[in-house]
């Protein structure tokens, strides 16, 4: 789908606030409140905005360790790969997960309330469900950056 430049304000304005009001919206991308406000619902409706969501910080919440795992698969059928897909969209504590090229098959981003609530996670996650040839750990030290807004220009 091609985007307009009024497009393009609005999806770079509610990757930093989704609670904008049509009023807001009007003023960030130069269309009536009621033209702005349509604009936006096609976006979402056409999938271009896939979700709105909130961002919570994990430690607020109590959930201090945050690591990066790195998981190759003892095998690389399509049905294994595709039950390990469902298995990390379903588990919570796996804040992102992807498929990838490379050394590994999947790249996880992790937390947990501690190194033994992490170490338990791998035991039953990684070794008791998934057939896991081997993965490996690293331990995030600090949140430089974090988010999943997408540039648009």
């Amino acid at each position: 789908m091609p985007l307009d430049i009024a497009d393009k304000k609005l999806l770079n304005a509610v990757q930093q606030e989704a609670r904008l009001t049509a009023d807001q919206l009007s003023e960030i991308c130069g269309l009536s409140p009621t033209a702005a406000l349509k604009r936006f619902k096609k976006l979402r409706s056409d999938g271009v905005i896939q979700r709105e969501v909130a961002v919570v910080a994990p430690k607020a919440v109590g959930l201090s360790v945050m690591v990066i795992a790195l998981v190759s698969l003892e095998r690389e059928s399509k049905d294994v790969i595709d039950r390990f897909k469902k298995s990390i969209q379903s588990s919570p504590e796996i804040m992102q997960g992807y498929y990838i090229t490379g050394d590994a098959d999947f790249v996880l981003t992790i937390t947990a309330k501690s190194m033994d609530e992490y170490e338990q996670f791998t035991r039953d996650f990684l070794y008791d469900q998934h057939r896991v040839k081997n993965f490996k750990t690293l331990v995030v030290l600090d949140a430089v950056k974090t988010g999943s807004t997408v540039p648009v220009d």
